[in-house]
């Protein structure tokens, strides 16, 4: 894995779980269904959650919290409950949790009926043809060129990123809070830039990573941020329909916005 790339997944990890945090919602007391086509049963029992919520849980992009807080290293302990049909609480160790699909897979020893759990409200994606798929509220983080100069006597650089938060959002209101909230969630502050030596904190089945392995990149300063700009994408109107008749724009399209900043960081040769 190239340090780009690495410093993508620094970048998302940062934005979903510090900057993002207050839009963790909690849906409570959500049926489980047994799913019998993803089952093999007695070693493996896939329950479902059933909700009404909207933007859906599980939707691209969201999902259920894996970890508790920013800065967390090991799965959650409280970000997910699961009852059985007496409403008794089942032991974490009883069960998996899929985070990506929001399922509940257990080895038969138990029969999980409702879960309690936070999800992600605003989709956090990093391909345009995702927006759409999402539904909004939605982050695309979009990191572009780069340049890379050197900073003092020897091989040390400095390595700047040029990126990009669009935001798409329900309401004008939304759009703003979620402006402000991501402006001020990267202005002046630094991310720890990750090493990802074993990959990401979910696995490829949705499951909490048992290599997941936190570690810094050696000689590699923390991403900072400059020259961050905030402001609102106004969609042109087709064929001079009237401003006031919003009803012809795209849903997506009505509540935009755009944060450009550079994210930079030192490293040594």
């Amino acid at each position: 894995m190239k340090r780009f790339r690495k410093e993508d997944l620094s970048l998302h990890h940062f934005i979903r779980f510090s900057v993002l945090s207050e839009y963790r919602e909690p849906d409570t007391n959500i049926t489980l269904e047994y799913n019998e086509a993803e089952s093999t049963p007695p070693s493996s029992m896939v329950y479902d959650s059933i909700t009404p919520m909207l933007p859906v849980p599980n939707g691209l992009g969201r999902g259920w919290s894996y970890i508790d807080t920013y800065g967390d290293i090991t799965e959650q302990q409280n970000s997910v409950t699961v009852y059985d049909s007496t409403g008794s609480v089942i032991s974490g160790t009883e069960y998996m949790v899929d985070y990506i699909d929001g399922r509940v897979i257990t080895s038969g020893t138990v029969t999980p009926a409702t879960v309690t759990y936070k999800f992600f409200y605003v989709s956090v994606v990093n391909e345009w043809e995702d927006v759409y798929a999402a539904g909004a509220p939605v982050i695309s983080i979009h990191l572009d060129g780069f340049e890379k100069v050197g900073f003092q006597l020897g091989g040390g650089r400095k390595v700047v990123r040029h990126g990009y938060l669009h935001i798409f959002a329900v309401n004008q209101g939304e759009r703003d809070d979620l402006k402000e909230l991501l402006y001020d969630g990267i202005y002046q502050k630094c991310v720890p830039n990750q090493d990802w030596p074993q990959g990401t904190m979910i696995d490829w089945d949705g499951t909490f990573s048992d290599t997941y392995e936190y570690s810094l990149i050696q000689y590699s300063g923390a991403l900072q941020f400059d020259n961050v700009k905030a402001f609102n994408i106004n969609p042109p109107l087709l064929g001079g329909i009237p401003r006031t008749d919003v009803s012809m724009l795209s849903d997506l399209n009505r509540y935009r916005a755009r944060i450009d900043f550079d994210m930079y960081h030192f490293e040594e040769g």
